[in-house]
């Protein structure tokens, strides 16, 4: 008989679930423990266990839908405030939608559960084979065909392990592979029982390989290339529903706010200033680029205050406006000293039902649904821009706008483009009104600084501003969420060619090797007839 893995008194995958979910959040920011992502993984684990043992398809769907909500409440329970500001409607219909999105919002589980039901289903493979190179690839596949609104990767559960997540110089998608494969290396010596050294070799070895690679990672030194000072401010600006587009007296204050702010952080500046970081939204609705379109954003008052800002520090401003260009733009944009030029780049990736909304033509009755919704269109140049530092050199930077940090893909593929020396990333949190949201999405500048191998910098209207070096190492403390803040940076760039495993293969060899290894063993190994065989299969 074939013996499964058992916890004393916990008998229900509901409950197994449950505890993945909890761990879930645990791993994730505010927390961070590294060793709740294993047990996370663990649980999912004994699921997919119990899922093949039951042979349902069934019941593989609705763990999938439980597991979700489970995980929306606990981990993205932020959501729900979210939906209520942009909806504008009661708790009653916000709640509802909450669950509407939660029973749904952790679909990519499904690939794992009904993927590991199918393959079951149709073939007899080991319990070897199947923890070691199934298991671990449908997590894979589960990262890379599932374009969650949210996207959130099984990597980022171990994002705050310093010497773990050095494993993401290959990719995210790696970073959690290598993760579930050590999880079911550990369950299968378990489940065996073996614990002798020359038995706990073969299943302890890989895992420390993965270690030693990560250590070789962590001691590689950077040759450092130029120095910038930054000046990263936090105006604590609250979000801003269209109703306060006409509030003179909102508008006013917030633009004087901005330019007192910032004319503090120069007269107390203590080196001369490079550039200065002006978050997203910090002056919400408007913009700086003239246009004859009745639907124009362009404020005089803030050309104003941009201008007074880069003459007072003759340096440059790195800021976020809305401009009109061809339709609603929300854009990057680098004002420069002397020549008070603006260069523009245009966010590519929007938000669904916080910058444009999915469906709207085809159904209507979404706008109703959804007032605060905006109508952005996205751009589509990637190249990168120059700040001219005050010792003559220039550095270049990816310019990333809020939700495109969560992307990994888009990153690197800016990157390649047009080689840059630093990531710089203006965003915009304040909606959501929560602290953990706002660790979360700061959480994943961290990986995107590993994988470009390059300096992080993130400028938050309400926090938290941060910075990674190219280790996903903290470089300076985080601003105080939801206060007016300051914060001084000096950043070592790399050199522009800089290159990590992921930027020069990306995750196409892991996502090819997953794919070809779950097909090599499904039309390997034998069928299965029926469920007696499967069930009196003999292990490997």
């Amino acid at each position: 008989m074939k013996k499964h893995l058992k916890i004393p008194g916990i008998s229900s995958p509901f409950t197994f679930l449950l505890l993945a979910a909890i761990f879930f959040a645990l791993s994730l920011e505010p927390f961070g423990f590294a060793t709740a992502g294993f047990l996370c993984l663990f649980f999912l684990l004994l699921v997919t266990k119990e899922i093949i043992k039951e042979g349902r398809l069934f019941h593989s769907i609705v763990y999938t839908v439980v597991f979700s909500f489970f995980v929306t409440c606990t981990t993205f329970y932020w959501m729900g405030n979210a939906i209520r500001n942009i909806t504008g409607h009661s708790l009653v219909i916000s709640s509802l939608l909450f669950l509407l999105y939660g029973f749904f919002s952790f679909y990519k589980i499904g690939i794992i559960f009904i993927g590991s039901f199918f393959f079951k289903k149709y073939r007899l493979v080991s319990e070897t084979k199947f923890y070691l190179f199934i298991f671990p690839s449908l997590f894979l596949i589960s990262d890379w065909i599932s374009p969650m609104v949210f996207p959130v990767y099984w990597g980022d559960l171990f994002r705050n392990q310093i010497l773990w997540r050095q494993m993401a110089r290959f990719g995210i998608e790696v970073l959690g592979l290598v993760s579930v494969l050590s999880v079911s290396l550990f369950y299968l010596m378990v489940v065996r029982k073996e614990y002798k050294w020359k038995q706990t070799y073969l299943y302890l070895a890989p895992i420390f390989f993965i270690f030693s690679g990560n250590l070789y990672f962590l001691a590689e030194t950077i040759p450092p290339e130029k120095a910038i000072h930054l000046v990263l401010l936090q105006p604590n600006t609250p979000y801003a529903k269209n109703e306060i587009r006409e509030d003179f007296d909102f508008m006013t204050k917030t633009i004087q706010g901005v330019f007192n702010l910032g004319e503090e952080a120069i007269r107390n500046a203590p080196k001369p200033i490079d550039a200065i970081l002006l978050p997203e939204s910090s002056i919400p609705f408007l913009g700086t680029l003239p246009s004859k379109n009745p639907n124009s954003t362009y404020s005089k008052s803030f050309v104003d205050i941009t201008e007074a800002l880069v003459q007072l520090s003759n340096a440059s401003l790195v800021f976020n406006e809305l401009v009109w260009d061809e339709g609603s733009r929300n854009s990057f944009s680098l004002l420069k000293p002397v020549t008070l030029n603006t260069e523009r780049r245009y966010k590519h990736i929007l938000l669904p039902f916080g910058e444009y909304l999915p469906f709207e033509n085809q159904i209507p009755l979404l706008r109703s649904l959804f007032p605060e919704v905006s109508h952005h269109i996205s751009g589509s140049e990637f190249g990168s821009q120059v700040i001219k530092t005050k010792s003559g050199e220039s550095v270049s930077f990816t310019p990333l706008i809020c939700y495109e940090v969560l992307y990994p893909e888009l990153v690197r593929k800016m990157i390649l483009h047009s080689p840059s020396e630093l990531i710089i990333n203006l965003t915009n949190d304040s909606w959501f009104e929560s602290f953990t949201e706002t660790k979360q999405h700061a959480g994943a500048g961290r990986l995107r600084a590993i994988e470009s191998g390059r300096p992080f910098v993130r400028a938050a209207v309400s926090g938290l501003s941060s910075a990674f070096d190219p280790w996903g190492r903290d470089m300076m403390g985080e601003l105080p969420i939801f206060q007016k803040a300051i914060g001084y940076l000096d950043v070592m760039t790399v050199s522009h060619d800089r290159e990590t495993p992921y930027l020069k293969f990306g995750p196409y060899p892991w996502r090819v090797l997953a794919v070809f290894g779950l097909f090599f063993l499904f039309f390997t190994s034998p069928r299965a007839f029926d469920s007696h065989k499967k069930k009196n299969e003999i292990e490997i």
